[in-house]
């Protein structure tokens, strides 16, 4: 025995044909509409949030790169001008050699992160922090005619500000060629 479906259940097609297919077409086409509405902007959204979150990963690394690269060069000057005056100066000698291959390291680890500007700024203060030592270990400045008579560490001081500017430009930060002079403080020349 079969069991039929009764008259006033049975489903029937005569709902769609009292709707007008231009209004069924008109719906389906706003529904796809709006949906394609909603998910432009969502999508554009995260493209520019993904674009952003690339954009800035390496920002903080690339700061603590160049702010040990700074420090670096500084504590190498900072060693080799006591060189002379150390009551042991082999441990003066070997700390001197412990920074200065930090610096190196560092300024290889910028290479990886940093543009050409601020690669070749790390490698002109590494450059010219050895001859800062080379020079505070007895050795002749054998570039200052090159360089137009310049001493080592006004050098490396501009080399440093170079650094800086090439940092602040890669990092985005604004008026990245403002750096204040690194020369020492002289009271009767005011500051800029």
């Amino acid at each position: 025995m079969t069991i039929g479906i009764l008259p006033s259940v049975r489903p029937t097609l005569g709902w769609i044909s009292g709707m007008n297919a231009s209004a069924t077409a008109t719906s389906v086409l706003l529904v796809v509409v709006g949906a394609g509405v909603g998910l432009i902007p969502t999508y554009l959204l995260e493209r520019r949030k993904e674009r952003h979150a690339l954009a800035v990963r390496w920002d903080a690394p690339l700061y603590d790169l160049c702010k040990e690269c700074a420090a670096s060069a500084r504590q190498l000057v900072h060693l080799t001008r006591r060189l002379d005056r150390a009551a042991d100066r082999d441990e003066q000698r070997k700390k001197v050699d412990g920074e200065h291959a930090r610096l190196r390291s560092v300024v290889q680890q910028l290479r990886i992160l940093g543009t050409a500007e601020l690669q070749q700024a790390a490698k002109e203060v590494e450059h010219h922090a050895w001859w800062v030592r080379a020079v505070h270990e007895g050795r002749p400045d054998e570039l200052v005619e090159h360089y137009g008579g310049r001493a080592v560490e006004d050098r490396l001081r501009d080399a440093m500000r170079r650094l800086f500017v090439a940092a602040r430009r890669q990092l985005g930060v604004k008026d990245p060629d403002t750096v204040v002079s690194d020369d020492p403080i002289d009271p009767r020349h005011p500051a800029p």
